[in-house]
């Protein structure tokens, strides 16, 4: 699978909806993303 680029706004919904208490599965599934790369973004 090719690498794509993640827009600026996904990754600030991501640390948004993890600072509300949302596991990281749950917020990959509403973004649409694996949550391999959810935990990438809320680490850095």
């Amino acid at each position: 699978m090719a690498r794509r680029n993640i827009p600026m706004n996904e990754v600030v919904e991501v640390l948004y909806q993890w600072h509300k208490g949302r596991k990281i599965s749950e917020i990959g599934q509403s973004l649409g993303m694996d949550r391999k790369t959810v935990r990438k973004h809320i680490v850095l």
